[in-house]
Parts: structure tokens; sequence; C-alpha cells
């Protein structure tokens, strides 16, 4: 997707979602998937201090990249759908209860921008966990990549494994029809973000992030 790098994204892609599709999505088998890099401070990466993932001056601008991209293939004919950024998303809004139907991770995956670590996230090989990412779907007769990743490629790696201070994540690795959620103790992850929020001021950690040997 060279428009959207010209806009500015780290990374896009475009992948053949058509497999296990909800019903919903049917009829919109092709997907955009756009990531921009965020940067980790000097400061937390010499601490490995609690760190905040959640730039929202970087979803705005996936979001201006999207939706130009809509508008091009609305004007061209073609029926869109963006699924914004993650931080965009509003509880009320018709779009927050398609987010559990299609998640970003599978748009990605399947246009081989990346896969599931262990950590739950999506680790990218040169910018590893370190992107926030938006999605596009749309019919039109997008050229897809042929190479989508099917499963982890973190191999030995225990990097997130042992820094997390939670010890939430179960060191289990990922493959296309895993549910990524059981990846990771959900609950002991809450509580941590709880007790970060004491201390920190906010309820984030993202030490899988800073840790993670990709990137």
């Amino acid at each position: 997707m060279l428009q959207a790098k010209k806009m500015g994204a780290s990374v896009a892609g475009v992948g053949d979602v058509s497999i296990g599709l909800a019903s919903e999505f049917k009829h919109i088998t092709k997907a955009i998937s756009i990531g921009i890099k965020h940067t980790i401070s000097g400061k937390q990466m010499e601490k490995k201090s609690c760190y905040n993932s959640h730039y929202f001056i970087i979803d705005r601008q996936l979001q201006v990249i999207q939706k130009a991209l809509v508008r091009q293939l609305r004007f061209a004919g073609w029926h869109v759908l963006a699924i914004p950024p993650d931080s965009h998303r509003q509880d009320n809004s018709f779009i927050s209860r398609l987010y559990p139907l299609f998640p970003h991770k599978t748009a990605a995956t399947c246009a081989g921008l990346g896969w599931i670590g262990k950590s739950g996230l999506l680790i990218n090989d040169k910018f590893g966990p370190s992107l926030n990412w938006a999605t596009v779907l749309t019919d039109a007769p997008l050229e897809t990549n042929p190479n989508p990743i099917l499963e982890s490629r973190c191999g030995e790696c225990q990097n997130c494994v042992v820094s997390c201070p939670a010890g939430a994540i179960r060191d289990t690795h990922w493959k296309r029809g895993d549910s990524y959620q059981s990846m990771i103790d959900t609950n002991k992850c809450t509580k941590q973000l709880e007790k970060n929020k004491n201390m920190f001021g906010s309820a984030d950690c993202g030490l899988c992030i800073i840790n993670c040997s990709q990137g």
C-alpha cells in the first residue's frame, strides 16, 4: 500500500480475510492493514518502567490515512467498512459492536505484516509490538499478500514472559485459528494494571512491549 506509506504509515498491506469471516463481513473479504510506529522513550528503556502505549496523536494520524483510503474506494464504487484504531472506540457506536468480530490482528497477519507473539500482541519483524493499527475492509479487487503469516515466529524467546511482573503470559505459541486471548491470564494482567494505577497514576504496563526482542 504505497499510498498509505506516502501518507505516513510505517507499514501497510492487504490481506485476504475470507476464511473465518463473521457473517456481517462476508461481502467484504479484503482487509487493508495500516500501522504507525510509536516510540519508547530513552527513560522508559533505561528504567524498564511503566509504558503508556496509548498514543492518541498516532491514532489520529491513522484515522486520517484511513479516511483518505475510504474516500478513494467509495468514490470508485466499492463497499468499505473502516475499523478505527483501538483508542477511538466508542461504547455507544455501531462500529464498537463489531470490534470483537474483526480484530486488527486478523487483518495484519493476513496481510503478512506480523504474527501474534507470546504476549498476545501483534509482532512486526521490524518494529516489534510498537505499532498502533487501523483496518479498512473492502470488496475492491486489490492484490493481496500471497504469504499471510500463519504461526508465531517468536521461537524460544521468552523476554516478554520473564518481564511480565504479573506472570500473566503463558509462554504459548500462536497459530492461525487459535484464540490469542487464551495466551494471557487476564485476571493477573488486570490486577497488575490496577496496581500500576495506584503506583503510576494510570492503568498502564507495557513491559512486554519494552522487552520484546523484535524491533
